[in-house]
């Protein structure tokens, strides 16, 4: 026999009543399927649960001992019911994502505030990293999910393409490229260029297929200026200085846009800008990491330019 939650309530309610008529009512049988399940119950555990007289049934030691833990585990049951209901409702639950920086500084802090406005309950946690980072973070289980340009390895990982942004130099308001509205490889040629960490690893499309963003720089012939730096804002600041020009990714544009820079969009056949949305391979995502997929789509027609 086995002792599901059902049993277990059903011996309860004889050992609180104490009587096989009033613990029938409330387990909604018979008083003689009542009986036969107490008998079945007994014959599993080998031992008698109860004193049955003429018109009461009292626990016996070994009755009582399983009384406490019955009422124990019941107790833990329903605690963990109610826990993950909360879970799969959405009124607690968390949801962990690594982003590369230039995607975490504008674009993604809005959905984050939304989602957390529809889903107070849930706790959201947020890794910046780099894209090479953000694939580990995704391999070692400790986020969901990861948006970035690189879709990581087709054995390890899922990557689902969000949309693909146009990248843009950006330069002083003075500096030549302000005058050029849409940047070719021959409009780099010599130009002084000031990196930001991760463009390395930052993988761009191009009319040959996936390459790094520094690679194709190179090819076009820039100057390495030596400055290469961590933040945004920094980069902002040594464009909007004259120090030479960066790049920047369309969702992060407004970075730039609080210091005198100049955004001029790179042309679509040099490059564009991949982001996907990876989570491991065979693991489904919770109702959390879901929801926060869905939010994410929805965004997708708010951005300026979605291929």
């Amino acid at each position: 026999m086995h002792i599901s939650d059902h049993v277990l309530r059903c011996f309860l309610a004889l050992a609180d009543s104490g009587q096989f008529t009033l613990a029938a009512e409330q387990c909604h049988l018979t008083q003689s399927a009542l009986s036969q399940l107490i008998s079945r119950l007994e014959g599993r555990l080998g031992v008698l649960l109860f004193n049955r007289e003429p018109r009461s049934a009292t626990l016996t030691n070994e009755g009582r001992r399983l009384a406490e833990t019955a009422r124990r585990v019941l107790a833990d049951l329903g605690q963990v019911v109610t826990e993950l209901r909360d879970v799969a409702t959405l009124q607690t639950g968390q949801v962990s994502l690594a982003a590369v920086p230039s995607l975490s500084v504008m674009w993604l802090p809005s959905l984050l505030k939304l989602f957390g406005s529809r889903y107070p309950g849930v706790r959201l946690r947020l890794h910046d990293q780099s894209s090479v980072r953000c694939l580990e973070l995704v391999r070692q289980g400790v986020v969901d999910f990861a948006l970035n340009s690189q879709p990581g390895m087709p054995h390890e990982m899922d990557a689902e393409l969000l949309f693909e942004e146009s990248l843009y130099v950006v330069c002083a308001p003075d500096h030549p490229l302000s005058k050029v509205k849409v940047v070719t490889p021959a409009d780099l040629a010599g130009v002084r260029f000031l990196h930001l960490q991760g463009t390395e690893d930052m993988l761009v499309r191009t009319p040959t297929g996936l390459k790094g963003a520094r690679h194709v720089f190179s090819q076009a012939g820039v100057v390495d200026s030596g400055f290469e730096v961590t933040s945004l804002a920094t980069l902002a600041g040594l464009v909007s200085s004259g120090l030479g020009v960066g790049l920047a990714p369309e969702t992060s544009l407004d970075q730039f846009r609080l210091l005198p820079t100049h955004a001029a969009r790179i042309s679509p056949q040099m490059m564009m800008r991949p982001i996907y949305f990876i989570y491991p391979k065979g693991r489904a995502l919770t109702n959390a990491a879901r929801s926060m997929h869905g939010l994410l789509l929805e965004s997708l027609p708010k951005l300026a330019r979605v291929s």
